[in-house]
């Protein structure tokens, strides 16, 4: 099946071009900038609890979806915990650039597979329509998801809408008395 500019697919793309702009504005600084980090941070939080949310579920819908998915859920995992541990650091820790050179190459990798090996799974199997209003909610969970990452959270849409709301109230306080202080 084709997909138009305004699927969810295409919402995820747009997303993978911001991400790869965000740690090519990291590294090409020199020395990683603070603000640009912590907008890293937040797309990628909300990015990964979005498809979570939305892009899983229609994968796992279709013939080998479910082992494409486990796969996919299993590399964000990892990206969580190391992005938790990168946020602990700051961008001034001597280890920070190293750590943050790993995190991106893993990024890069998880967005191609995810666009080699998930999206083409969804396109095959669900409909136009439903990729377009998918892309809309898409959007909705990324406006409500967690803006930091949390090791510990759930990887499941079910989980996400639970837990989840919670963790997002609570990065939203949190991001509004750093920007406060």
């Amino acid at each position: 099946m084709t997909t138009t500019a305004g699927d969810v697919i295409s919402a995820v793309l747009a997303d993978h071009q911001e991400i790869k702009s965000l740690f090519a504005q990291l590294t090409q600084s020199g020395a990683p900038q603070a603000d640009v980090f912590e907008r890293l941070v937040r797309k990628l939080a909300v990015h990964e609890t979005a498809e979570e949310e939305i892009v899983h579920p229609l994968a796992r819908k279709v013939p080998g979806g479910d082992e494409v998915v486990d796969a996919r859920l299993h590399e964000e995992d990892e990206g969580k915990r190391v992005l938790a541990e990168l946020e602990k650091m700051g961008v001034d820790d001597p280890q920070f650039p190293g750590k943050l050179a790993s995190l991106q190459q893993a990024v890069l990798a998880h967005a191609e597979h995810e666009e080699t090996l998930e999206h083409p799974l969804i396109r095959k199997h669900t409909d136009g329509e439903v990729l377009e209003r998918a892309a809309g909610r898409f959007r909705t969970a990324e406006s409500m998801a967690p803006t930091h990452a949390h090791a510990a959270a759930p990887e499941s849409a079910t989980g996400n809408m639970t837990v989840g709301l919670f963790v997002a109230v609570a990065d939203k306080v949190r991001d509004a008395l750093r920007k406060s202080s």
